[in-house]
């Protein structure tokens, strides 16, 4: 259902797109293993305010790389999607520490990047 675009430096590069996919494929939990994504987005140092993504086709993996502290992902997996983030109740967030493995969420509902320091790289498939 949809075209498939690929970016400039995609066309170029495309064993690195093809590294990155393997590598997730090749640490994908058992339940997990029909897993399949769009897109990869590499982040460098990017600190994502709390949001939520616009028209994702199914749940994402993310995961973190580098030397940092902080960083952790706050989301809400019972956000149900209306009004404006900066309401959502605090206590209702989960934190996942993206240095130490794979998380699976929904980028339709609420997430955001705590403030860390240091180098940090993010994959989102």
């Amino acid at each position: 259902q949809g075209d498939v675009h690929l970016t400039a430096p995609t066309r170029r590069y495309p064993q690195v797109a093809e590294l990155l996919g393997r590598w997730l494929g090749d640490r994908l939990p058992a339940e997990a293993k029909d897993f399949t994504w769009t897109s990869i987005n590499v982040n460098c140092n990017y600190a994502a305010a709390v949001h939520r993504d616009n028209g994702n086709f199914g749940p994402s993996f993310i995961k973190a790389f580098g030397d940092f502290t902080g960083g952790e992902l706050d989301y809400w997996p019972e956000d149900a999607r209306e009004g404006d983030v900066k309401d959502l109740p605090k206590k209702e967030k989960q934190s996942f520490d993206l240095g130490k493995g794979l998380v699976l969420f929904n980028g339709n509902c609420a997430h955001a990047v705590q403030p860390f320091e240091g180098s940090r790289y993010s994959l989102v498939y």
